[in-house]
């Protein structure tokens, strides 16, 4: 249960609908028919125009999908300031889960990663790590921390630190195609950018809506619009008890009166092997419509726990 909660605050943070803004001069789709393509039901539609929440399941894109909700309300927040307060990490500090945190620097090096603590048990964890689903790594970099020293936490949090580097420096100039397989055992692997792919694929709304952003999601790095934002942090999560490490990268963009962002795990552990989150805020017919989708990857094993 803690994972969905996880999972269901952030699509929270991100759904709104505000009432009585201004419509900009060239058409737009009415919120209506946005709500709509959501996938809400004329009932569901009255709902949120009468400032009720409301709650709908997601489509799995995966067969490891964590079945997630998508949640749709009215705030007073305007789109330009909830986008800011997001980008700038104003929310992570609101997350009791959060531990520590930190961005990356471009190109990135370890004192970016300077916050970054494990514990003694994670250490261990590390240090005698094997392939299966009670960790998400690489078969290179299992084998990097069977070659320590020692299981001493200064040690394999330097290594850790290393790996965190190394994987956000390939992602940043590859993209999905920069993200390793997971060993897990027997030579079977766990293909996370396939399955990010996936999700960013069924992103009918913001194909729909904005395509050229939309194309960016799936060519990043290589596919790039104007104005595009983007940033990279390291979140350490207390989840359940077990210490987990996400690399986020998160990316905004304008088209128009629609404002967007896309957040992607491209590193976890405990539970979510990753996740592709979709926040678009529209400027419609008769108010400002933000729409949320949230597709995290779990394993399998409930009892995994570190990366």
């Amino acid at each position: 249960m803690r994972r969905q909660q996880f999972v269901v605050m952030v699509v929270v943070l991100a759904a709104l609908y505000v009432p009585g803004a201004t419509r900009p001069a060239r058409a737009e789709p009415t919120v209506d028919q946005m709500l709509a393509d959501i996938g809400l039901s004329a009932d569901e539609r009255q709902q949120v125009m009468n400032g009720e929440f409301v709650t709908t399941r997601l489509a799995r894109v995966s067969e490891r999908d964590l079945p997630v909700a998508l949640i749709v309300f009215i705030v007073t927040t305007s789109p330009d300031a909830l986008a800011r307060q997001i980008m700038t990490g104003d929310f992570i500090t609101t997350d009791p889960q959060v531990q520590t945190y930190g961005r990356f620097g471009a190109p990135g090096s370890l004192a970016d990663l300077a916050g970054l603590k494990i514990s003694s048990d994670v250490a261990q964890q590390l240090y005698s790590a094997r392939a299966g689903r009670a960790v998400n790594l690489a078969t290179s970099e299992i084998a990097a921390f069977h070659a320590l020293q020692s299981d001493a936490p200064p040690t394999v949090r330097a290594q850790l630190q290393r790996m965190l580097l190394a994987r956000y420096q390939t992602y940043r100039a590859s993209g999905l195609g920069g993200i390793v397989a997971y060993d897990r055992g027997s030579g079977r692997t766990t293909d996370l950018a396939s399955d990010l792919r996936k999700a960013s694929e069924s992103a009918r709304l913001f194909a729909k809506y904005m395509p050229a952003f939309h194309a960016v999601i799936l060519g990043y790095p290589q596919a790039t619009v104007a104005g595009m934002q983007q940033d990279f942090r390291w979140v350490s999560y207390n989840i359940e008890g077990k210490s987990t490490y996400v690399l986020l990268h998160m990316l905004s963009a304008a088209n128009g009166a629609a404002r967007a962002i896309v957040s992607a795990i491209t590193t976890s552990a405990r539970g979510i092997t990753g996740s592709r989150r979709w926040r678009v805020f529209c400027r419609s017919k008769g108010g400002l419509l933000s729409c949320a989708r949230l597709t995290s990857l779990p394993t399998r094993s409930p009892g995994s726990a570190v990366l």
